[in-house]
């Protein structure tokens, strides 16, 4: 007799048009991406996401590459979904930083403190620098991330800030540095063989979380790789991040959602495709797109959760842009927003 497979957990949403289209929710072991024009809300339903995993009891990881969830995010919504789902969210901010390795049995330093050490000793024999000279020196000699987690109890929405390619690929296992060549192409060398036991890897195993986010992938690639010419160090970092994830996915049975922007054909406005191309089509096995509700994708479209009522001048909608079971843009569902978020 064959073993029936076992069907794959969903992370809620708690919004009712990507729940009902994704049978639950995010689906775990594998990889979902969310798409969208800017102004959408692709970072609030992100959040929203992990909100609701913490109330359902099973902490969440956000990589904030935008740097809005401190100034945004978090003060605004938190409270909002607190008072939605029923209970505290705690939010906690988890700090990383560049830590040299330990010699032997020595307790290890903290890259402040080298950079006090390479300061200290510059002033001894008399030589001038600037506070960015100290700095590429403490990042030769510290080449590990650390991540710095605050004591919490219970399940939790834990956020890293990690605006840079660099650190994205640290935060992974992955050492590399970036490099400009003469003609201005910018370039990503490894710095020694990818390692699975990441600070990433680390955090999960320690907090036991079943969402991870990315909001937004795209940020940090276009802010390293801002020419056309970087192409091939931005799919790199791309590629090497996305497998890591992966393997995350595949091990501790995690929902993954990347959150990306869109790239417009500057001939053919109307075409409007998710930032990442083929490598992170390729990773994604889900994929939806944000839209306003009143865009058209297919007019032969099936809407999941129709609802007279609902005014769609004003509502968001999600369309399957890719799902095994079923045909690109063939279904959708609206959702209407409001100071509790996505409904």
């Amino acid at each position: 007799m064959t073993a029936e497979a076992e069907p794959l957990r969903r992370i809620q949403t708690q919004c009712r048009a990507i729940d009902t289209l994704f049978d639950g929710g995010l689906a775990t072991g594998t990889i979902t991406q969310i798409y969208g024009e800017k102004a959408l809300g692709k970072s609030i339903i992100s959040f929203q996401t992990a909100c609701a995993a913490v109330a359902s009891g099973t902490s969440a990881i956000i990589i904030d590459t935008e740097q809005s969830y401190d100034s945004y995010l978090t003060p605004y919504w938190r409270a909002s979904f607190s008072s939605r789902f029923g209970r505290e969210i705690p939010v906690v901010r988890v700090k990383l930083e560049r830590a040299p390795r330990a010699a032997g049995k020595k307790k290890g330093l903290t890259r402040g403190q080298v950079i006090s050490a390479f300061g200290n000793t510059l002033d001894q024999l008399g030589v001038a620098y600037s506070d960015s000279h100290l700095k590429s020196l403490a990042d030769i000699v510290s080449p590990e991330y650390r991540a710095e987690l605050p004591e919490v109890e219970g399940p939790s929405v834990l956020i890293l800030q990690v605006p840079d390619a660099e650190e994205l690929l640290s935060l992974h296992g992955i050492n590399a540095r970036k490099e400009v060549s003469e003609g201005g192409r910018v370039e990503i060398r490894l710095q020694s063989t990818p390692v699975y036991e990441s600070v990433l890897h680390d955090l999960v195993v320690k907090t036991g979380a079943k969402l991870l986010v990315y909001d937004s992938v795209s940020a940090p690639l276009k802010a390293t790789f801002p020419n056309t010419q970087d192409l091939p160090a931005r799919s790199a970092t791309l590629a090497m991040t996305l497998s890591h994830a992966q393997r995350l996915c595949v091990q501790f049975g995690i929902a993954v959602a990347v959150v990306s922007h869109v790239t417009i054909d500057p001939i053919k406005a109307w075409d409007r495709r998710p930032y990442g191309g083929i490598i992170l089509g390729h990773e994604a096995k889900f994929c939806l797109e944000l839209t306003k509700g009143t865009a058209k994708r297919n007019a032969d479209a099936e809407c999941v959760n129709p609802d007279p009522g609902v005014d769609r001048e004003k509502a968001k909608a999600f369309w399957v842009a890719r799902h095994p079971a079923m045909e690109e843009y063939s279904k959708f569902g609206l959702s209407q927003v409001d100071k509790e978020g996505f409904h």
